[in-house]
């Protein structure tokens, strides 16, 4: 039974794309290099790094855009996915804790308190460790230490390749989470060779993880 649950932010426990999407595809509007919405948004779900080389935005327009995408009250708003308050619920029901290891900076607590889902974390990983981004293992090994856990009683849930990556190459279980993901040639690539679990929704992880939640 898995007792430790680590969470990627950004399209997994929250709804974020739309949102910075978005702002990203209005901001290269307005400084003359427009793009093609939707593939950018299929840039942006694989790694913001892919949609940035897709828009040739310069150090000044990306640091302008993380600016602006900061501000959660912006249109379109992000939220959390359906179920995630409750799954989240449901691990500490059960005995588990929950942990976020994600590559977005501070912004991530203005999410977590305006929902009030501080408290059901019991520790983090944001940009500001300056950790290797994943699928580089090093923060997961720094968590895995400092909060003791069993590797197989550890799992990684993030909606991304590197997600996936970073906990196999911790030594630990990973959970591919797809939902909103139209992309399917990704997904199955990934289900193929590296998830240990995949979940198209909260409902599902539930399904997997505490089969009489539902």
């Amino acid at each position: 039974m898995m007792k430790n649950y680590i969470w990627d932010f950004d399209g997994t426990l929250f709804d974020t794309y739309t949102h910075t999407v978005s702002i990203l595809h209005e901001l290269m509007r307005e400084v003359g290099k427009p793009c093609d919405y939707d593939t950018l948004f299929a840039k942006s779900r694989r790694s913001l790094g892919e949609a940035r080389l897709y828009c040739q935005a310069t150090d000044e327009e990306w640091t302008e855009f993380y600016r602006r995408e900061g501000n959660i009250e912006t249109e379109p708003v992000a939220l959390p996915y359906k179920g995630a308050e409750n799954v989240l619920k449901k691990v500490i029901e059960s005995g588990g804790k929950n942990y976020i290891y994600t590559h977005r900076d501070a912004v991530t607590f203005k999410y977590l308190k305006k929902h009030k889902w501080m408290e059901y974390f019991e520790g983090f990983v944001t940009n500001e460790h300056n950790f290797p981004h994943k699928p580089a293992p090093d923060a997961l090994l720094y968590m895995i230490k400092r909060y003791n856990m069993n590797l197989d009683e550890t799992v990684m849930t993030g909606d991304r390749e590197i997600d996936v990556l970073s906990g196999k190459n911790a030594g630990i279980h990973a959970c591919l989470f797809t939902e909103g993901n139209t992309d399917i040639q990704y997904i199955e690539q990934i289900k193929l060779t590296k998830a240990d679990y995949v979940a198209d929704s909260m409902s599902s992880f539930c399904n997997l993880f505490f089969p009489t939640v539902l």
